[in-house]
């Protein structure tokens, strides 16, 4: 991909790739893929729901560890607490499921072979009822696999193809004992039968439930499974919670989650309802693709106000040139101008509800294509010149070829 300059020499350089990364909404703390402006379409706070609806086709299973690690460490309240709290904001066109997991997993059933089901109220009242209300028992272990592989299983079988996203919520690393797990027989203890199969495990202990987190087999069938959920279009999120996942935080993110920006540490369990809140105005995140042919929107820094006595103007902004497009809107007074200077304009930016967009920036003589993905509903275009003179217009385009072709056909002094 290249960033074409048209200037005296009509010269040509490497593009200038600005990904605008995206952050999560109101609830705020967590980002994904860095920082930004949050826009959310459909989004709105009503009664105790952050967001009103994803728009689209989102199935969660949210997978939770109730081993007894956490009893040790003191933490359930906040943490189910905070599932409570996440639970009561999923937005109600989201179909929504449960595994908890300790010793072994266990699945929340909301009938007979019905384990994921839109989050309405009532659905969401029973779901907040599966969570234990109870601190974990002293159990040893944590099923990590298992409840990763009931949760796939889940998605699998009553998932709408659309976004699949398993929530996985843990303060450590898998610690188990081998055996089937889904036929409700031990080993390992307190197994549950399960409709949608059984899955054996040799990776953990040999006996009792007395393996330690971090043995090399229980690490490397936990990565097997969580990257054949991920090899099947499903996202995985991993949400590392209380001091002691410390250790683990580099394994959650690197080989569970699916992205270094798919891991979340929450070193406080009290801050995981906001977390997990923000989460799902993340998943929730909507835009729209840009399949417009042409130009999208032009903007020119213009005069928009004039002294009415001398005529002189007093204040510059960008205008549209012409019809715009919706999804494209200058934020009025957005620019920043050169320092020391009034009206020189060397950033503005716009909202767009685009996923994608390419931006020709005039500035001076110069031209330059900019691109933005993975836009979160603001870009901020720059000068094209490395500040030397001010933005003079910004046109909007879907495809860098349709950017391209319009840097070349702009008259330079005269000349084509």
């Amino acid at each position: 991909m290249t960033t074409n300059r048209n200037n005296e020499s009509s010269r040509t350089v490497p593009i200038s790739r600005r990904s605008v990364l995206r952050t999560t909404g109101a609830a705020g703390a967590l980002a994904v893929g860095g920082s930004g402006l949050p826009f959310f379409t459909g989004i709105a706070a009503a009664d105790e729901h952050l967001i009103e609806t994803c728009g689209g086709e989102v199935d969660v299973v949210v997978a939770l560890d109730y081993s007894g690690s956490i009893r040790s460490a003191g933490t359930w309240g906040d943490i189910q607490s905070g599932v409570d709290s996440f639970l009561g904001v999923v937005p109600a066109d989201v179909q929504l499921g449960l595994v908890t997991f300790g010793d072994a997993p266990a699945a929340f059933e909301y009938g007979p072979g019905n384990l994921l089901d839109f989050a309405t109220a009532g659905n969401v009242s029973a779901v907040q009822a599966g969570v234990p209300a109870d601190v974990p028992p002293g159990e040893n272990a944590t099923h990590m696999p298992g409840a990763l592989d009931f949760s796939n299983a889940i998605l699998e079988q009553e998932g709408r193809g659309g976004k699949e996203i398993v929530v996985l919520i843990t303060d450590g690393g898998p610690n188990y004992e081998n055996g089937v797990v889904g036929d409700g027989a031990a080993p390992p203890a307190d197994d549950t039968t399960f409709p949608y199969g059984t899955f054996d495990y040799t990776g953990g202990s040999n006996g009792g439930e007395n393996g330690i987190a971090g043995e090399p087999g229980e690490l490397t069938e936990t990565t097997a499974t969580a990257t054949a959920i991920k090899n099947a279009g499903r996202r995985v999120i991993a949400v590392g919670v209380g001091e002691n996942v410390a250790g683990f935080d580099d394994y959650l993110r690197d080989e569970i989650a699916s992205s270094t920006d798919d891991f979340v540490a929450v070193q406080d369990a009290s801050n995981l309802g906001s977390e997990l809140e923000a989460l799902i105005s993340e998943v929730c995140e909507e835009c729209v693709d840009c399949s417009v042919d042409g130009q999208l929107a032009k903007y020119e820094f213009a005069c928009v106000e004039t002294d009415p006595d001398t005529g002189e103007c007093i204040a510059y902004d960008f205008v549209p040139e012409g019809d715009a497009d919706d999804n494209v809107a200058y934020t009025a007074g957005s620019y920043e101008s050169k320092e020391g200077e009034a009206f020189e304009p060397m950033t503005a930016s716009f909202d767009t509800e685009y996923c994608e967009l390419y931006v020709l920036v005039k500035s001076g003589r110069e031209l330059e294509v900019q691109s933005f993905e993975e836009i979160d509903g603001s870009v901020t275009v720059e000068t094209a010149n490395d500040g030397k003179f001010a933005i003079s217009f910004v046109a909007f385009y879907c495809t860098e070829d349709a950017a391209v072709e319009a840097l070349e056909s702009f008259p330079s002094r005269g000349r084509r």
